[in-house]
């Protein structure tokens, strides 16, 4: 599979990364809220 996507052209691997890279800087932005809201709640349960 790895030989198959390293012998695509350039351009389909490329946006397959560009997709990549922006799911994993979403799912990390949503993380990070998620987190930033638990520990929050932990700090001050008010």
């Amino acid at each position: 599979m790895g030989e198959a996507v390293a012998s695509a052209p350039g351009k389909p691997d490329s946006e397959l990364k560009v997709k990549i890279g922006k799911m994993i800087f979403y799912i990390t932005c949503a993380v990070s809220l998620w987190f930033f809201y638990w520990f929050a709640g932990i700090q001050c349960p008010c």
